[in-house]
């Protein structure tokens, strides 16, 4: 039982890897998105898709676009966030309630690919949380099979580098809101 258990986790990191490379991505777009542009738009779709297996529901996926003019072009958009915490356990109800179809809103976007927009910008607390959850996940299910010297060095060297991508997009916001 208990090498299967082993199995099952060691098939699973690569899946953990990837969640914790994608909450961190998201840390740090939100960061970037802080120095966003604003500009007017309106909620063109706002609807909650619910999927069954059999009775049950599989799962649930908000439908939500926005159109937005920048330079006078009119762009489309349907990310909400870089929340990756609201993604994993958020409340898609409450999101389809606060943007209803044909409402006006704010639109954040990059002025560098204004092709990139969001309707909330900043990173949400919870994602470092998360990001600490799944990294101690990860080395978890590494230290099954590595000595816990390497396993240390390649995390140490995983948070170094991700703080140094963090205080660089700091270095960049403070830049912009100067």
């Amino acid at each position: 039982m208990l090498v299967v258990v082993l199995a099952l986790l060691t098939l699973a990191l690569p899946l953990f890897l990837y969640g914790t490379f994608y909450v961190a991505r998201g840390i740090l777009r939100g960061l970037r998105s802080s120095a966003w542009r604003e500009t007017s738009g309106v909620i063109k779709l706002s609807k909650l898709e619910q999927y069954y297996r059999g009775k049950d529901l599989a799962k649930e996926i908000l439908m939500l676009s926005y159109h937005y003019t920048v330079d006078g072009e009119v762009r489309e958009g349907n990310r909400v966030s870089f929340h990756s915490f609201a993604w994993f356990f958020g409340n898609l109800k409450k999101l389809e309630a606060k943007y209803p179809q044909d409402r006006e809103v704010i639109v954040y976007y990059d002025p560098l690919a204004p092709e990139n927009a969001v309707l909330e910008k900043g990173m949400a607390r919870m994602d470092i949380v998360l990001l600490c959850v799944l990294a101690l996940i990860d080395a978890g299910i590494l230290l099954i099979w590595i000595p816990p010297v390497p396993v240390l060095m390649l995390l140490g060297s995983a948070l170094i580098l991700f703080l140094i991508f963090l205080f660089r997009e700091l270095k960049q916001l403070h830049a912009h809101t100067i």
